[in-house]
């Protein structure tokens, strides 16, 4: 009678579990939507507003955006062993709130030393929420389906980043510092969004909070052995060293279209338009293709569409030196398109591996990583700045079109499924 009574019981928390996933799916999928807009807005806007405020110098901004990368990778682990030890749900609830404090900062300040301190503070609330976030879609995933829920969730983004693009578009008369309110009223939504609606399944966050107060001998002596796991360590070369490639072009390249095309945000904006287009049209195809193809060869079709996307800012420039203006916007706006396409097909491989590389300590493990990675990405900004200021505005698109190369030759030779 005991086993016939145990069997209905299991059955009942499975499907509430369930439930509880998808509940969990559906609000990150409102969440990211709400965010898409908020940040996209925002992201047009920054760089104009800090190279504005350094005197137009795409040097100083690459600096402050360099300092700003200190935030993207010095408290992950830290961020990671929290999410561990206490829960996913439980350290993400401080990410918004300090996402936000940030933005209120650069809100009321036009002083450099404030604003560099706003800008820390609104990194560390990014890192900390985006974390979080997707190891939550990860936990909430099916194992077979993981490609397709991360296409579907960034399809969600990408749909309010449509929004929060064509926003600044239609309102070219609006300062900087009223995206960055927008965005911080935003932060508040998704806030009570966690506080109210998301729950921890059963057999996530729980599990690992018991497991990790316990933790066995074995588990003990398998702690210091993180990086003897190949896995890991191609994993961390490979994405330290892409953010690197990808952080020299993209750390001043708004800065640098306001600085090397004259142009005002409604015209940036409407160009990333395209991008966030672009990813809208192809996250959930190109989740379902990370599920069927594999990992591997989607990152190394993610490298060939970047590399058009680096390939046709090069030529839209000399064109424009030349003074040939008429394919400015169709070559920027083709460029974008690739972009999209390139960070599309990343983006759920990227997740996918990211999010399991450790199953003891996925938190951790994904906080080390990242940890590395932001090393790789530390000095982006002041290369990149440099390499457009002092030598020309196509130098860090043709050191990326080498580096996205080496990207290629690494992945097909060392990185596994």
């Amino acid at each position: 009678m005991k086993n016939e009574e145990k069997i209905p019981e299991n059955i009942l928390l499975s499907d509430i579990s369930k439930r509880v996933k998808m509940r969990n799916v559906w609000s990150q999928i409102i969440m990211n939507l709400i965010h898409g807009f908020g940040f996209s807005a925002f992201n047009v806007v920054l760089q104009p507003f800090i190279f504005t405020l350094t005197g137009e110098s795409l040097f100083y901004t690459g600096i402050i955006i360099s300092i700003s990368n200190i935030m993207m990778f010095l408290p992950m682990p830290f961020i990671g062993f929290l999410s561990d030890k206490f829960g996913i749900k439980t350290i993400w609830l401080f990410g918004p709130p300090i996402f936000s404090f940030g933005l209120i900062i650069l809100v009321f300040t036009s002083n450099i030393p404030i604003l560099k301190v706003g800008i820390l503070i609104y990194v560390l609330g990014a890192m900390v929420n985006s974390l979080n976030f997707q190891i939550f879609v990860s936990e909430n995933s099916g194992g077979s389906k993981k490609g397709f829920m991360y296409g579907l969730v960034f399809f969600a983004y990408f749909g309010g980043a449509i929004g929060g693009t064509s926003f600044v578009v239609l309102n070219p008369a609006f300062n900087a510092q009223v995206y960055f309110l927008i965005l911080s009223i935003i932060l508040i939504i998704e806030w009570l969004i966690l506080v109210f609606i998301i729950r921890t399944p059963t057999s996530s966050s729980s599990i690992q909070i018991r497991d990790l107060s316990n933790p066995t001998d074995s588990e003990q002596k398998k702690t210091p052995k993180l990086f003897q796991n190949s896995k890991i360590k191609v994993a961390t070369f490979f994405f330290a060293f892409d953010v690197f490639v990808w952080g020299i072009v993209l750390s001043v390249y708004n800065a640098g279209l306001k600085a090397n095309y004259n142009f005002l945000d409604s015209n940036i904006a409407f160009i990333a338009l395209w991008f966030q287009i672009s990813n809208m049209v192809s996250q959930i195809p190109a989740g379902r293709i990370a599920d069927k193809i594999g990992r591997k060869k989607c990152l190394i079709i993610s490298q060939f569409f970047g590399m058009v996307f680096f390939s046709m800012n090069v030529v839209v420039s000399i064109l424009w030196s030349q003074g040939i203006t008429i394919f400015l916007f169709p070559g920027l706006i083709l460029g974008q398109i690739f972009f999209g396409l390139a960070v599309t097909t990343f983006i759920p491989s990227e997740q996918m591996t990211l999010t399991n590389l450790d199953d003891k300590r996925k938190g951790f493990s994904y906080g080390i990583v990242t940890f590395i990675r932001g090393i790789g990405m530390l000095p982006t900004g002041a290369i990149g700045g440099f390499l457009a200021e002092s030598i020309n505005y196509t130098a860090p698109f043709i050191v990326g079109l080498v580096g996205l190369v080496i990207e290629i030759w690494f992945l097909a030779k060392y990185f596994k499924d």
